[in-house]
Parts: C-alpha cells; structure tokens; sequence
C-alpha cells in the first residue's frame, strides 16, 4: 500500500511540476489568457503562502516558508511511510495529496525561489496551481476521514 502511495506522490508532483513548466515557458510574467468563461490562466509568481497570500517579494519570508513547508513534508512522509500505525486507505491518498502538494511548491521555492501560480477562476480573488488543489482536496479528505471515523467510533 506504501508503494501505491509513493507513486500516486510521485505522479502528482510531476503533473504539478510539469504544469508549471508549461506555463513559465508560454507564459511572460503576468501574462494573461481566458481558457473558459470562469478560468484564466495567469503566470504569477507567488513570494507568500498558498493562493497568493501574502504574496510580497519585499517580505523576503522565502525561507521561513520553506523551512515550514519542509518541517511540514517530512512529518508526512514519515506518516505515510515510517510511522508504525496503518492509515486506512482514504488517510493514505489524502496524506499523499498533500504531500505531492507541498513537495511541487517546495521543488518551486528551492530552485526557482518562489512558487508558480497560475489558475485564476474569475469568482475567486485567488491565483493557485495543482499543488495547491492537491493539498486543499487532500486536507478536506482527511478531515471528512477523520469525523467519519470518529462519528463510527462514538
């Protein structure tokens, strides 16, 4: 099962990078272009934390972040391929999303030092990419995991 999860990590974190790649070698900085009525794709480089906050180049927080996105990688990998109790099967995708997640914006902050947003949907004030979908689908899996395994529990 720790295998399936590896490369379900893997995959992830190279459809994410592969993602980036596409639009930072289409794409001038800023550069604009509506794919549908509510989606544009946008190359914006992000300096905070997900979905453009606190996105301030000036703030020099690339470190901080980092390190915290690192912090946050290990513990999961430890959860996912070290740590002694078995996750169920939704832990394990849910753990993975998220991790594939950190591991793209992570890869983007070390070598590129800042993460490559470019999802804009045109009701959301927000600029994201897939790691960020990943780790949002991944945290809400979890959560719903966890009360439905607490509510059987009760």
């Amino acid at each position: 099962m720790k295998a399936y999860a590896g490369l379900l990590i893997l995959i992830l974190f190279i459809f994410d990078q592969y993602s980036k790649y596409l639009i930072r070698i289409n794409f001038d900085l800023f550069q604009h272009k509506s794919v549908f009525y509510f989606l544009d794709f946008v190359y914006i480089p992000n300096y905070g934390v997900a979905f453009n906050i606190l996105n301030n180049e000036a703030l020099n927080l690339g470190f901080v972040f980092s390190l915290l996105v690192f912090l946050i990688c290990l513990y999961l990998a430890w959860l996912i391929f070290i740590n002694q109790e078995r996750p169920n099967k939704t832990q394990l995708i849910s753990l993975s999303l998220i991790l594939a997640g950190g591991f793209g914006n992570l890869f983007d902050r070390v070598f590129l030092g800042h993460v490559v947003d470019f999802i804009a949907i045109t009701f959301n004030p927000y600029v994201f990419n897939l790691a960020d979908v990943f780790i949002t689908i991944g945290i809400v899996l979890y959560l719903i995991n966890y009360f439905k395994v607490k509510e059987q529990n009760s």
